[in-house]
Order: C-alpha cells, then structure tokens, then sequence
C-alpha cells in the first residue's frame, strides 16, 4: 500500500555540518592575517629619485602635490575599504563557529534526551499485563488492505522507539503474546487528544503519516499506535469501539 512517513514524539533539529566550522575556521585565519598585513605593509608613495627636481619638476611642483595628496587619499580609501572587508569576513567566521559549537551542542543534548529510558521501564519491571492498541482514523474511509499496512507501519514504529528506549516494556509486551487490540476514532483532533492523554500517563505513542500515493491525501495521520499496562492503556482507549 502508499508508502508512509513516521512522527515520533521526539524533538529533531538539524545541525550545521562540521565543515562549516572548518570552512569559517579558515575564513577566519585568511581574514586575521589579511588585516594583520594591511596594518603591518601600508601603502607609502613613492620618494624622490636620487637625482634630486629638474627645473620642470619645480615649475610643476604644485600640480604634483595636489596629485599626491589624490592619489594618497584614493590609497587611503582603499585601505581603509580592504580592512572593512577583512573585518567584516573576520566577524562572519567567528559567527559561524559560534553558531556551529552551539548546533552541536543541541545535538548532543537531543540525543541525550532520545537516549534516556522511558518511565514505562519503571512499570515494566512490577506489572505483567501489557498491551498494544491501534487506533485507526475512520473518517479516512481507507479500504481494508490500506488499514492492514498503516497498522504495520504503527506496529513498527513504535517497535523500534521502545527498542532503543523501552527494552524491558517491550520484552514484557512480548512475554504476553504481542497482544494488539485495532479500534476506531472519528477525526484527526480526537486522536491528537488522544495522544495528549496517552503522554499525560507517560505511555509511549506513535503516528503514521501516510505519504498520500493512493486513497488518502497527503501527511494524513492514519493510526496512532499505543503500549503500555493493560489498565492504563484502557484508561486512554477504553471508549473506543473496535474496528
């Protein structure tokens, strides 16, 4: 059936790649030692020849002078323009390394978070009875074939979440026969409430997007998976009527 994306309740970011931080590090050393060489080399005009002023460069003194004086301060409008550029090529480099430490820093912290238990853990290890509800959008109208692989998709992503994060709470599910109950919701909102009332009692969810190749429209939130506690998990879908 159409392929399907996943959302997980997970914050994703994305980060800078790590040769931006090269790429602004060597930016940043070009733009340093182009401001250190205009400081250190400036531009002076040209002395006099050893020869001394003939009496034409005498009588012409002073159209010199004014010449000199304009191309010192075109010389002087260069330099000071070329040591903005460094400047302002300096600043850009420390700002994006500045940017590219933090990003990095809020990987590190979301991947910590993404790696922390589940407090599911905590109940896995004290009750025994542990379910799986799926909770299939009816207002889509989707044909059975289509219900049959969206549930797949729910199953799995949610599998692999409490892989990484729920191990024993999915090993207990396992212990009781994967046991999976399919029920029905009416609308989109109804399961997003859903969802908000399966996080409240800290039981982990997942939704199917589907990506909309047949019957549905696209990013249409089709079957929320839900695991935990049998009795708790009651408490969240106990309403429902099956499919």
């Amino acid at each position: 059936m159409g392929a399907s994306a996943s959302v997980l309740s997970l914050p994703t970011a994305a980060a800078l790649p790590a040769t931006a931080t090269a790429v602004a590090g060597a930016a940043g050393c070009f733009a340093l030692g182009y401001l250190l060489a205009l400081t250190r080399f400036p531009r002076h005009a040209a002395a006099p020849g050893p020869g001394g002023l003939s009496d034409d460069d005498s009588e012409d003194d002073s159209e010199e002078d004014d010449d000199d004086n304009s191309g010192r301060s075109r010389a002087a409008k260069r330099a000071g323009g070329q040591k903005r550029t460094g400047l302002r090529l300096l600043f850009w480099a420390r700002n994006v390394v500045t940017k590219s430490d933090s990003a990095r820093e809020v990987e590190r912290a979301q991947a910590q978070a993404a790696a922390s238990p589940l407090e599911i853990e905590n109940l896995a290890e004290i009750i025994e009875d542990f379910k799986m509800v799926l909770v299939v959008r009816n207002d889509l109208k989707m044909g059975k074939g289509k219900i049959a692989a969206q549930c797949s998709h729910a199953t799995l992503g949610l599998f692999k979440k409490l892989q990484q994060r729920a191990p024993k709470s999915l090993r207990r599910w396992e212990r009781c026969g994967q046991v999976k109950v399919v029920v029905k919701i009416e609308s989109e909102e109804d399961m997003l409430v859903l969802q908000g009332r399966a996080k409240s009692l800290n039981l982990p969810t997942h939704i199917t997007i589907d990506a909309g190749r047949t019957q549905i429209a696209p990013n249409s939130r089709t079957v929320m998976a839900i695991l935990g506690p049998a009795d708790m998990v009651d408490d969240v879908t106990g309403g429902l009527k099956l499919l």
